[in-house]
């Protein structure tokens, strides 16, 4: 009996060591080694705590769920106080979509720890992964307080402020730490908290200065760009990507922004330039083309050119229903006001394609609608118009045409009733875009 204590002790001693090593082999690369090493101590030494950690942050790593599940659980069994295990375990549910336990681990894991700044950014991120911000953000500016080596924690925390919808302690946050340095990261956080919070003058002075800090940082000047956009001030967003474009000739995300404020203006060739552009700048982008969609019917004398793109990009993108989708309304465009022959056949199958791929995507179901009522196969028009109306319920033109299609069907009472909602939808479409338009604010800024 007194022989077998020394062995037992001994055990421990190997049993520690072997982990450490396992731990060695798994920061070298050998991970397949390190666990198999971690899972025979977990057998012979079940009540090893740390084992049963470690076999479990490696199983975690290796997205086996429920490995990591089984040895979290035990080691926080061994060492109920022990924080970074119920953070371990809480990332673990987390992923395992068992959201109550997640909750409650978590819970566990500040309980233990609340002023530790480890726990404290483990846990931020453990709610920002869970959409969490509100509680991410009080975390992790919590921790920014106290981690003065993490220049990054206050832009984060002002970040899952503004993604929690709460300007007001972005705002201060950022204001804090802009006293303490200047940071074109943190003015241009400032700058959109500014604007989520509807103070607009100020959110432009703050985005600019992030621009002046940094100019050669692309996104600052798109920031810039999109609120002008959003407020509807072309003239003032194109003389800044004008001006930026002597840096970023090259960015398919500033001819996009350009091209909407051309849109906004109404120049329409000018537009479809800059859309082109940003497409041949970034082929596999999609929003250059549903732009250049949206925009087609104000796009006489560039159709060829525009539908050979759309074509291009539903070559490349064929499990992508917008592509084929596109390359239909092209053709649609091209062929005009009397459809017939095989362009039009083409542009059928395209049509079907896309809805085969995304089912739910009420343009392509509309755009059938329309065609097929032009071939006069009224019965599957209304098939597809009432499916788009399905879809999108509140947007006019589906309701409108489906009215046609009954008028030709006999069906007096259904058309009466699509041509009512109808004048509604677009009576309230009116009003919303009025009422919009009355709430913007004109934003002036010097391009310099």
């Amino acid at each position: 009996m007194i022989a077998l204590v020394p062995c037992l002790i001994l055990g421990a001693i190997l049993g520690v060591a072997s982990v450490e090593e396992a731990m060695r082999l798994y920061a070298g690369g050998q991970q397949a080694e390190a666990r198999r090493m971690l899972e025979a101590i977990a057998k012979a030494e079940p009540a090893n705590f740390d084992v049963q950690f470690r076999l479990g942050l490696v199983a975690l790593n290796s997205q086996d769920l429920s490995t990591a599940v089984a040895s979290l659980n035990r080691a926080s069994q061994l060492r109920p106080g022990h924080a970074q295990v119920w953070l371990a375990l809480a990332q673990t549910q987390r992923k395992s979509r068992n959201k109550k336990l997640a909750a409650e681990a978590a819970v566990k894991a500040e309980s233990l720890a609340p002023n530790d700044p480890v726990m404290l950014h483990g846990l931020a991120l453990f709610h920002s992964e869970s959409g969490n911000w509100a509680k991410a953000a009080d975390l992790e500016s919590r921790y920014a307080a106290v981690a003065s080596g993490d220049r990054d924690a206050v832009v984060r925390a002002v970040s899952f402020y503004l993604q929690a919808g709460q300007p007001k302690p972005a705002i201060e946050l950022a204001g804090k730490a802009l006293a303490k340095e200047k940071r074109p990261d943190l003015h241009n956080l400032l700058g959109k908290a500014y604007e989520s919070d509807g103070q607009f003058d100020k959110t432009i002075v703050e985005l600019q200065k992030a621009i002046q800090l940094a100019p050669r940082e692309e996104s600052y000047v798109f920031d810039l760009a999109y609120v002008l956009l959003l407020h509807q001030n072309f003239d003032v967003a194109i003389q800044l990507l004008e001006s930026a474009k002597k840096i970023f000739e090259k960015s398919a995300q500033l001819e996009l922004a350009l091209g909407i404020a051309r849109y906004g203006q109404r120049k329409f060739a000018e537009a479809v330039d800059a859309f082109l552009r940003s497409a041949e700048l970034a082929p596999k982008i999609e929003q250059p083309y549903v732009f250049l969609g949206r925009i087609i019917s104000h796009a006489e004398g560039r159709l060829g050119e525009i539908n050979e793109k759309f074509a291009s990009f539903a070559r490349a993108n064929p499990r992508n229903s917008l592509g084929h989708f596109l390359h239909a309304k092209g053709l649609i465009a091209q062929i005009g006001p009397s459809p017939s022959g095989e362009p039009i056949a083409q542009a059928e199958r395209l049509l079907k394609k896309s809805i085969s791929l995304n089912p739910d995507f009420w343009e392509s179901n509309f755009e059938l609608g329309v065609l097929l009522e032009g071939k006069k196969d009224f019965t599957a028009a209304a098939r597809h118009l009432e499916r788009a109306i399905q879809l999108n319920p509140r947007t006019p033109a589906p309701h409108y045409r489906l009215a046609r299609v009954y008028d030709r069907l006999g069906n007096e009472d259904a058309a009466q009733a699509e041509r009512v909602l109808h004048e509604k939808l677009t009576a309230e479409e009116r009003t919303a875009i009025e009422k919009h338009a009355a709430g913007l604010k004109r934003l002036e800024l010097v391009v310099k």
